[in-house]
């Protein structure tokens, strides 16, 4: 009698685990930062600002059979601040900006690891959007005259992309909470993901 239970609780275990695959909702933020060496190639910033800000995304996520993320369909939102200066002949450069990239991103989970509450892996993803940015050159000379102003204004069609270590924890039977580090449209950084899984 007592071997017939545990396998009763052993297989309804193992059925939880191994449900259909359903639907849910996501939101994510982040804070990236633009590598130097990457900065360092805008030949139009001598100045090798500091290019960093926020990221968010939202959207629907696809659970698998055993409640790990299998992949997302979301909206996309990454701005970032410009910031630098340096010093040649005219006196000293600064320059000052901001750039907003949003559009639409799919995103693949691949799980290495998903063991009951846990599960951890990538996040690879690919879309396209639109990358709005402007930024203001003015320099002063050493006698604290203005001797440059200028401003440069951009409107692309980009593609966006990102590749994520991730991990996912479910903390109850509705919701997941999951860190993440990576690179995100050339920048790197971090964040965190909440889901909220319609079928358990």
């Amino acid at each position: 009698m007592a071997k017939r239970f545990l396998l009763s609780m052993l297989a309804a275990s193992v059925y939880a685990q191994c449900g259909s695959a359903h639907w849910g909702v996501q939101g994510e933020g982040a804070y990236f930062v633009a590598p130097q060496f990457l900065v360092e190639k805008i030949h139009s910033l001598p100045e090798i600002p500091t290019v960093e800000g926020p990221s968010f995304q939202t959207g629907l996520v696809r659970f698998n059979g055993r409640g790990a993320p299998s992949f997302a369909l979301q909206y996309s939102q990454m701005s970032a601040d410009v910031e630098g200066s340096a010093v040649d002949s005219r006196g000293r450069i600064t320059v000052t900006g901001s750039g907003l990239a949003r559009g639409f991103m799919a995103t693949k989970y691949i799980n290495f690891v998903t063991r009951g509450r846990v599960s951890a892996g990538l996040a690879v993803g690919g879309g396209i959007g639109s990358l709005q940015a402007s930024y203001t050159r003015s320099a002063v000379s050493s006698t604290g005259v203005a001797a440059l102003s200028e401003r440069h204004d951009y409107d692309y069609t980009i593609g966006l992309f990102e590749i994520l270590g991730r991990a996912d924890f479910r903390l109850n039977r509705f919701l997941t909470i999951g860190p993440f580090y990576g690179a995100r449209n050339g920048f790197i950084g971090g964040g965190a993901a909440v889901r909220v899984d319609f079928a358990h």
